[in-house]
């Protein structure tokens, strides 16, 4: 607030302006920076002056009169901190509802889930084979069978162990120091 005292004492009859109901735009509380208001008659800005009893400054219109709106006596109803609150309130309230919401989430769509394998493959065709062609197509291949048994049954040359193979060791291995 300031340090200067109001010069008149006449409030002109007028109903003491209350900074509460006043729009948190047409106030002006900024720390280190004297206190002023929108006059509600002439709508420009003027300052505020006096200790206990508040008074907007006496001032006049553009054509010479005395504007209504001076030496008016101000209620100081509100805190900076409050008033501030309320001006950023108002601010982000003003702002279109696009800014205030945050971006949409926009999510990908899961896959599909994949079927059972077995239906995955391409199925073989189905041949029907009667008895007799299943027949022949043993008799052709009887003499390749029978010659992979007998060489099954062939031990081979060199081979040790009963894995036809090198005997795995039994000890453990150490290095040599």
């Amino acid at each position: 607030m300031s340090t200067y005292r109001a010069r008149s004492r006449r409030t002109y009859g007028c109903e003491p302006i209350q900074l509460s109901k006043l729009n948190p735009a047409d106030i002006n509380m900024c720390p280190g920076v004297q206190l002023s208001i929108v006059c509600r008659e002439c709508h420009s800005w003027h300052r505020v002056v006096g200790k206990t009893d508040l008074k907007v400054i006496q001032h006049g219109r553009d054509n010479g009169e005395r504007c209504p709106g001076g030496n008016r006596q101000v209620q100081a109803d509100l805190t900076p901190e409050r008033w501030f609150a309320n001006l950023r309130r108002q601010e982000l309230d003003a702002l279109p509802a696009e800014t205030r919401r945050a971006a949409r989430q926009h999510y990908k769509p899961l896959p599909a889930v994949p079927g059972p394998v077995h239906l995955m493959a391409t199925p073989r065709p189905a041949v029907e084979h009667t008895a007799s062609e299943r027949t022949e197509q043993w008799k052709k291949l009887q003499p390749a069978v029978k010659d992979t048994n007998d060489r099954r049954a062939d031990p081979l040359s060199g081979a040790i162990g009963p894995i036809r193979g090198i005997e795995a060791p039994r000890t453990t291995l150490r290095p040599a120091a």
